[in-house]
């Protein structure tokens, strides 16, 4: 291990914040990425759409065309999602495969200082806000102490990482789904007082060629985050050895199909309507018009909130994983990179680009259709989503090519790029396109011959998938990091002569018998678990556990089992640590260790003999470890759960009711933190049980009709 840390050390390509994200280190959940992109969704340049198109187009049109584009970005980022959740890489570390090792430099730093542009721009706009808020209290007028003080709100919330981000887009998803429904009823109520029919709206002089340029309009603005999704879906969670591409997918895929096209066709609705009837497309200055007071104040913290939490998942993120990777050689940190792309932003003076959006966008739009097109082939075509993981990360691997650069990459990115700006109007239709069949044709036709790709000689071998193939990617010298760090021995010492059960279930599945129990607090779990093992005449472990490791670590019995499910800090972690994912590193910390050694003694337990294990992960931990379980989840109703509490601990009911939800909640934490499953979630158990239902014995005895056993 020390060797294999002391060779890395000199390896130019291989950082902390680089290393793939294994099933262990996901905590992103569908929901909250649905959220995140709610939170990106608010984009000042959309209401400027609708204004534009409803020139020239009805309003059905508008939000047609708006639906449309963003229904075929949700569609492209989702297939380049699959990277991140397939083998749990990002944008940048991917690249490096179409483009090489040294020449994916190019179009990760162009990508970088792109979203760095919108993050300064997104920036200013909230400052702006920000401004009204302290004239309508205060009549405090400065808008570049406000630009300066949220850009540096924003890049420590994004230095965190994802998993804050994720709980700061939970807060203000709410807001921003508000701040939109109160805009729309302000400007219907306008558009009534005009009367101004939004639905039976038609331009003096259409153009039926205008709602194609609207609609590429919108694709060029999500062009970025299309490409370097990546970034953001290797921290979602997704069930190991699923083969099935929409069910693997699923956290991926269906938020951004629900959240983007509904959500921007709404804002270019409220846009196109708010210009038609106030002459003023802006949001900030619509409700600085239409709003007072109190009304205002909250509205204006609405819009603020929508900037943040664009600005962190959209424009924050992705930059730093491209500058990480570009300064992998230097060992740059997650958080300097966070504070590189917050510097640039600012720099290049947001202001003046937000006069100029649309030139900007063309410019934009043109280069990332390019690589997004030279991404899906290499990945869907070239490869059939193989990749040889391990090769990314070496200086004289297979993706060397020529000094480091691929040239069929190269001449690609520069063939889409040129033809999107020729036909600007249309960017993303001629840029894509073009420079996925030129890197098509030059790889089949050149390169593959040149320099053979071990997945593509292999005949596309399962040895080159991730998740799907039940495979976490583990660079050498990274186990830690990865939350594969070697779990510490621990002497467990149990007498297993004295019970012969089990012999039955072995004949007849060639598997021992081995039973994990997970449950809700006050169900009577545990005493079902007992019940069941002496049924089946087989051990059941659940304080054993914290006896061996109340040992090991030499701290009270009492200590571990507050321990146990006692949610940590993973912000203030977060923080203190180095890395974007810092938050779920196997560290140093008295739980972490808690956690391993109890994993050890799992592990050792269901090795000895066949066994029921109470909760700890167990089901999980023994998964990963490819050993065959039954899993079981039991319940109970809710009430019945709080009168059990209270009778046993002789509470009264309003106080075992705040216990059961307090313990229901560090429970569900502490399983969530230490796995990639979700906490009761019945598809990650093979039977669910409710002891509010039946009687323990008679449960006990349906376990063992389940089993197949007498």
């Amino acid at each position: 291990m020390k060797e294999s840390i002391k060779n890395n050390s000199k390896n130019s390509l291989i950082s902390e914040d680089v290393i793939p994200v294994t099933s262990r280190m996901r905590t992103l959940s569908g929901l909250g990425f649905a959220n995140i992109w709610i939170g990106m969704a608010i984009v000042i340049s959309v209401f400027s759409f609708g204004a534009s198109g409803i020139e020239k187009m009805s309003v059905f049109g508008v939000a047609s065309a708006t639906f449309v584009a963003n229904l075929i970005i949700a569609f492209i980022g989702s297939l380049t999602g699959d990277i991140g959740v397939e083998h749990g890489l990002s944008f940048a570390t991917y690249l490096r495969a179409p483009f090489g090792i040294k020449g994916v430099h190019i179009p990760a730093i162009i990508r970088g200082i792109i979203a760095s542009c919108w993050f300064g721009i997104n920036t200013y706009i909230g400052s702006t806000a920000i401004n009204y808020f302290t004239m309508a209290l205060f009549g405090v007028d400065n808008w570049f102490l406000w630009f300066i003080i949220f850009a540096v709100l924003q890049i420590v919330n994004t230095m965190l990482g994802l998993k804050a981000i994720d709980k700061f887009s939970s807060i203000a998803s709410p807001c921003i789904i508000l701040i939109t429904c109160w805009m729309f009823y302000k400007v219907n109520q306008l558009a009534v007082l005009q009367n101004f029919s939004i639905l039976g709206y038609h331009p003096a002089q259409p153009s039926a060629s205008y709602w194609f340029v609207t609609m590429s309009a919108n694709m060029g603005m999500w062009a970025a985050l299309a490409a370097d999704i990546p970034n953001m879906t290797r921290s979602l969670k997704a069930p190991m050895g699923e083969r099935n591409w929409l069910k693997r997918n699923k956290n991926n895929w269906i938020p951004q199909f629900v959240t983007l096209p509904i959500i921007e066709a709404f804002i270019a609705i409220i846009g196109a309507i708010s210009y038609k009837t106030t002459g003023n497309w802006n949001p900030v200055e619509v409700i600085q018009q239409q709003a007072h007071g109190v009304t205002l104040v909250i509205l204006l913290v609405m819009v603020i909130l929508a900037q943040w939490s664009t600005n962190t998942a959209a424009n924050l993120v992705p930059p730093a994983m491209c500058f990480t990777n570009a300064g992998a050689r230097w060992n740059l940190p997650y958080k300097v990179s966070v504070i590189i792309a917050g510097l640039i932003g600012c720099l290049v003076q947001p202001w003046n680009i937000l006069n100029q959006l649309y030139t900007y966008l063309g410019y934009f739009g043109s280069i990332l259709s390019a690589i997004a097109g030279i991404m899906i082939c290499d990945y869907y075509i070239i490869r059939k989503r193989h990749l040889n993981v391990q090769e990314l990360f070496k200086n004289d691997g297979q993706y060397r090519y020529h000094g480091g650069v691929n040239v069929c990459g190269m001449i690609s990115l520069l063939v889409g790029t040129v033809f999107a700006n020729i036909f600007s109007d249309f960017g993303y239709f001629f840029g894509f396109p073009s420079a996925f069949v030129v890197y098509l044709i030059l790889m089949k036709t050149w390169y593959l011959k040149k320099f053979p790709q071990k997945e593509i000689v292999s005949n596309f071998s399962d040895e080159y998938l991730g998740i799907s193939a039940n495979r976490d990617w583990i660079i050498s010298g990274y186990e830690k990091q990865a939350g594969y760090e070697e779990i510490p021995s621990v002497d467990v010492d149990v007498d297993v002569t004295k019970y012969s059960g089990g012999k039955e279930y072995e004949q007849k599945t060639g598997h021992k018998l081995i039973i994990t129990f997970g449950r809700q607090y006050g169900s009577r779990g545990r005493e079902l678990a007992r019940d069941l093992a002496k049924k089946l005449n087989i051990p059941v472990y659940d304080e054993d556990m914290i006896k061996y490791a109340s040992k090991e670590l030499n701290i009270s019995e009492d200590a571990i089992r507050k321990g146990e499910e006692t949610p940590r800090n993973e912000l203030l972690h977060a923080l203190t640590s180095g890395s974007m994912y810092a938050a779920k590193e196997y560290d140093a910390s008295t739980t972490d260790k808690m956690f391993l050694i109890q994993s050890n003694i799992i592990l050792q337990l269901a090795k000895m003999s066949p066994c029921i294990i109470v909760g700890r992960c167990s089901n999980y931990v023994l998964e990963q470890a490819g050993i065959k379980t039954i899993d079981i989840f039991v319940s109970a109703n809710y009430e019945d759960r709080i009168k059990q509490v209270a009778h046993r601990k002789n509470i009264s009911y309003s106080k075992a009711k705040n216990y059961v939800d307090k313990k229901e909640k560090n429970r569900e934490y502490y399983f969530n933190y230490y796995s990639s499953y979700e906490w009761g979630k019945p598809q990650y158990y093979d039977l669910c049980v409710n002891t509010s239902s039946m009687s323990l014995d008679d449960l006990a005895n349906h376990i063992c009709g389940y089993i197949g056993v007498n």
